[in-house]
């Protein structure tokens, strides 16, 4: 298993890190060393881990990492966020986590209304970084 590894600077002015599996095209940018408490799926790849107590965020994970940032000719890619999934109580959580530092800087929060239905479906997109690595 090749493992890259960085450390990033918030702008918070808070450190983070990330490591890489280029064999398993999984990056997680770790935010706090500590065991989480709770775990949200936030899309089919994108796994948020967070201390329960706390509300804190403690790292996300990036699975298939390459296909997340894979180009495409219409613009920003948008994954549909498991919202409906998620108990209210972990929705009360997640939200206020989804919206501030570090989260914000890696992910962009929007929403999709489809015609004819009053429903706005939760999107994210991944940030892109200078200082994320090159997906394999």
């Amino acid at each position: 298993m090749e493992l890259e590894k960085k450390e990033l600077k918030l702008s918070n002015g808070k450190t983070a890190w990330y490591e890489y599996d280029r064999d398993g095209d999984v990056l997680e940018i770790i935010f706090q060393p500590a065991e989480a408490t709770g775990a949200v799926e936030l899309t089919e790849s994108i796994i948020l881990r967070f201390d329960w107590g706390s509300n804190e965020p403690l790292s996300l994970s990036l699975i298939s990492f390459s296909r997340l940032l894979q180009a495409n000719p219409y613009g920003e890619v948008h994954f549909q966020l498991l919202a409906d999934e998620w108990p209210d109580e972990v929705r009360d959580k997640i939200w206020p986590m989804l919206q501030k530092t570090p989260l914000s800087e890696f992910l962009k929060l929007s929403g999709y209304a489809p015609a004819h239905t009053h429903q706005i479906i939760p999107m994210a997109t991944i940030k892109q970084p200078y200082l994320m690595p090159q997906a394999a």
